[in-house]
């Protein structure tokens, strides 16, 4: 049996594809982009986190840890080294103030689809479906191809959310079940795309190229825009030059830095690597409409 960890199911979005969707988000991300918004993602067992806000500092959490696997830090709080601890739930149970919460559920496949169906309705009434996000959802993508099968002979849709991260052969199993694909590209220069995520960006482009030529569905490209990484001239450039090589895109979105994470790599004990970078505005980036027709391209800014 297929299996996946999940960390979160949010329902009833609309943000991303069509209709009224239901987005799950699975753990594990070969890339540790220094912006990126869900951290608790990046590992794909299971973890604890911290609500900061909520915990009293009261220690019982560390008394009772039966691996002495939690330590207090002085800027986080009482923090879980992940290499010590068993999952156990003591300290998830044991607090007075429910500021512990395990992140990732192992779902099986049919568990999942269970789940999945409870928003049936909903995708009916508005042509919606599921989304897979992540973390980077690839790393499922037997099990995504199989339950996208099953939404299909529902008449309902299914969208990914990549990085395009993954071996190329996951790529080839979905292309004919997944409807959706929305691809993010980080930065072009592979160097600098190294310094910012922690990996080379050859796969990454080779994917991209792959599924331009192979893909029959709707193929989105998103760029998240962060000033100081990937928002000066020449990075914006040369991926407009990039995109003019590229056919079968039919979508080019650009998505503004925001700052929704840094609460969680708090409850992780992380260090956000971003410091005070302000949060950019829709409004901040419409200049790019104007950069993006002197290649002949159309992007919206979401």
């Amino acid at each position: 049996m297929r299996t996946c960890n999940v960390f979160n199911i949010e329902r009833f979005a609309t943000e991303d594809g069509h209709g009224i969707r239901t987005v799950i988000f699975l753990k594990g991300c070969h890339l540790k982009c220094k912006w990126c918004a869900n951290p608790e993602s990046q590992k794909q067992q299971s973890e604890i986190l911290l609500k900061v806000n909520a915990c009293i500092s009261c220690g019982r959490c560390q008394t009772i840890c039966r691996e002495k696997a939690i330590f207090f830090d002085s800027e986080y709080g009482y923090i879980t080294d992940s290499k010590k601890c068993t999952l156990c739930m003591d300290c998830v149970e044991g607090c007075y103030r429910n500021a512990r919460e395990v992140i990732g559920k192992k779902y099986d496949e049919t568990e999942l689809l269970n789940e999945i169906l409870c928003d049936e309705k909903y995708f009916k009434m508005s042509g919606g479906g599921i989304t897979f996000s992540g973390g980077e959802p690839m790393r499922y993508y037997k099990l995504i191809d199989s339950i996208a099968n099953q939404m299909t002979a529902r008449g309902y849709n299914t969208l990914v959310e990549t990085c395009g991260y993954a071996p190329t052969k996951a790529f080839a199993a979905i292309k004919d079940s997944v409807d959706y694909i929305y691809y993010d590209f980080k930065q072009f220069d592979s160097r600098k795309h190294k310094e910012l995520t922690g990996v080379g960006n050859e796969k990454i482009l080779e994917n991209l190229e792959w599924l331009c030529q192979n893909y029959k569905g709707f193929l989105a490209v998103r760029y998240p825009y962060i000033p100081g990484c990937n928002g000066d001239q020449d990075s914006i450039h040369n991926f407009f030059r990039y995109m003019t090589k590229l056919q079968n895109v039919q979508e080019i979105i650009f998505l503004p830095y925001h700052r929704l994470g840094i609460t969680k790599y708090q409850g992780l004990g992380r260090k956000y690597e971003m410091g005070e970078l302000p949060a950019i505005r829709k409004a901040e980036l419409s200049f790019l409409k104007e950069e993006a027709k002197k290649y002949g391209l159309e992007i919206k800014i979401q």
